[in-house]
């Protein structure tokens, strides 16, 4: 396969038409019907059917129709980077994170890679981690940040940190006062939303070998509102680590004997997809500035 005979493809897909494409491409027709002919020989399957005097893509064809048109876009961004004279990155990149790693971390870096490469655009998706996942593995993101991730067939992943959720009080809470560890249940539990593939915290196993059993009474999916909601209720939550730390004028730690907890932040992508020198940086500016956060906050 080769990236003209995928360029032959895609030109003849869009206007269901040989004839159209030739004279678009400026080739010969039969240039054309050769150069799909050998990819449905080295694919196996048949790409086109005939319609009178147009044709039309087969299941198969709208696959790679799908496919050949990100690599085209892939190709032509990788050759005009190559070719700059400059080092300024350029493109559209469609980037997510979980709440929290969003507006701390993800947002603030990218805008200042943005101040030095102006031919950089996004869109910036603030979402749970499930969504966040859910996203990349389908390919509607370049890349996510979110905490705890499985791996899946869908997606590539990279871990960023590690590091340990621990049990939040408000200021002043009843709790603090003796902290046993049976007088948990006695108070509400603020727990955060799981999703498919992601770490559920109130059936975390920390709390099955402490045989704990959260009483449930809020559920959230940002950890800036499970740190607004602790200030004004009786409740208690989990939260990573460096972010406790980092509110600990508004908020109380609490780590039993024997906790085990542990999260990690992750950097995901689509699974064959081309990973850019401007989100190769990205992701090393956050990793960077997620563990200066965890050592100043510890």
């Amino acid at each position: 396969m080769k990236f003209d005979q995928l360029q032959y493809f895609v030109e003849t897909a869009r206007r269901q038409h040989i004839g159209q494409a030739a004279r678009f491409l400026n080739i010969s027709p039969s240039a054309i019907s050769h150069s799909i002919a050998a990819l449905e020989e080295e694919f196996g399957r048949v790409l086109f059917e005939k319609m009178g005097r147009q044709i039309k893509l087969t299941q198969h064809g709208k696959l790679l129709l799908d496919r050949a048109e990100f690599l085209l876009t892939e190709a032509g961004r990788i050759r005009e980077e190559l070719s700059s004279e400059s080092s300024t990155m350029r493109g559209h990149y469609r980037l997510a994170a979980t709440h929290t790693l969003c507006s701390e971390f993800l947002t603030p870096i990218w805008m200042d890679l943005q101040q030095q490469h102006p031919a950089l655009t996004s869109t910036l998706h603030s979402l749970r981690s499930g969504e966040v996942l859910a996203r990349a593995g389908t390919g509607e993101v370049d890349l996510g940040i979110c905490f705890s991730p499985q791996s899946g067939p869908n997606h590539e992943q990279e871990v960023l940190h590690q590091g340990r959720l621990v049990i939040c009080f408000r200021k002043k809470h009843p709790f603090l006062k003796d902290r046993r560890l049976e007088d948990l249940e006695r108070y509400p539990m603020l727990a955060a939303l799981a999703a498919q593939g992601i770490e559920n915290c109130e059936n975390h196993p920390a709390f099955q070998r402490l045989r704990i059993q959260p009483k449930i009474a809020n559920m959230f999916d940002s950890y800036d509102v499970a740190i607004k909601a602790l200030k004004y209720s009786e409740a208690w939550t989990l939260l990573p680590d460096f972010l406790a730390y980092s509110h600990r004028l508004e908020i109380e730690t609490y780590i039993p004997r024997g906790w085990e907890a542990d999260y990690k932040i992750v950097a995901v992508w689509p699974k064959y997809r081309i990973r850019t020198q401007a989100l190769d940086l990205l992701i090393a500016r956050v990793q960077e500035r997620i563990v200066a956060a965890a050592a100043a906050k510890t």
